[in-house]
């Protein structure tokens, strides 16, 4: 287990109910800011993601995502903050999931954003990448190298950050929060560049958690859990959705309608009225 990740103060009041946030791949914890602000009556925190902690490469040990389910719990444990709502967006999701099976204890429920629950079939296409020595070959893994790390000025980022697709839904107010957390000074050659480097988003994409379906069952009745799936996302895909409906039937399930894989940034108020829904519904 590594050292305890240091706690960001992202919202709410010292003595309102905790809720932990955990990022997808590549989206460190203050852009969610809109998204947690509007989640009135909690205590947004989130723990430092290893991504940002100083290390630009991965460790040679980290092996799947398990690892933040352990610095999630760890980092509770440290800083106590209290039996927390675990909040998780994408990577986070599944993270968060996971940090309810290892320690119930410390996890009061799960909020799952649109969790990366591949199908059975792509998770054993990925197996294959690694027992074959070709996971840089997977196409999320591909992408995340070819990203660009380096910038002239934020204004520069926004710029091309714009007109990407993955950003098309989103305001200019969300895109420039996300320039000014995601896009930092560059301290070896100037400029600006990455805050989340393109290593470990690389990394991140290629050490799935390859067991989910078979943790899945387990989570029955573990606490109150909340999946939101974007109606448009191809991370968590319609037919991935239905199943864990199936395996779950206790588990609370929404959609967000004409929103992709990254809604809680693209539409945090509607997503933290969902939330915030679901949650007095639960007395939580």
């Amino acid at each position: 287990m590594s050292m305890t990740p240091p706690l960001i103060e992202l919202a709410g009041e010292a003595g309102a109910p905790p809720l932990h946030l955990a990022v997808a791949n590549g989206f460190p914890p203050k852009t969610y800011a809109p998204l947690l602000q509007a989640l009135s009556g909690h205590r947004a925190v989130a723990l430092t993601p290893r991504a940002l902690r100083g290390d630009q490469a991965p460790p040679a040990d980290y092996r799947d995502w398990n690892a933040d389910a352990e610095d999630l719990l760890a980092g509770l444990q440290a800083h106590d903050p209290g039996k927390v709502i675990a909040l998780g967006h994408s990577l986070g999701g599944v993270v968060s999931l996971l940090a309810l099976l290892r320690e119930p204890a410390r996890v009061k429920a799960v909020v799952a954003l649109d969790p990366p629950i591949l199908l059975p079939f792509l998770l054993q296409m990925i197996k294959q990448a690694w027992d074959g020595g070709y996971v840089d070959q997977i196409p999320m893994v591909q992408s995340a190298r070819r990203r660009r790390q380096t910038f002239e000025s934020r204004q520069d980022a926004f710029a091309r950050f714009r007109g990407k697709r993955v950003f098309a839904d989103w305001t200019d107010e969300a895109l420039w929060l996300y320039v000014e957390q995601a896009i930092v000074p560059n301290q070896t050659g100037g400029g600006f560049c990455l805050a989340w480097s393109i290593e470990w988003e690389a990394h991140y994409f290629a050490t799935v958690y390859l067991k989910i379906w078979e943790d899945l069952p387990r989570l029955r009745g573990a606490a109150p859990i909340l999946f939101i799936r974007g109606d448009d996302s191809d991370t968590f895909s319609r037919e991935a959705y239905h199943r864990v409906r199936a395996i779950l039937p206790t588990a609370d399930f929404e959609l967000m309608l004409g929103q992709g894989h990254l809604f809680p940034l693209a539409a945090p108020a509607e997503t933290a009225r969902l939330i915030r829904g679901w949650l007095e519904s639960k007395g939580l």
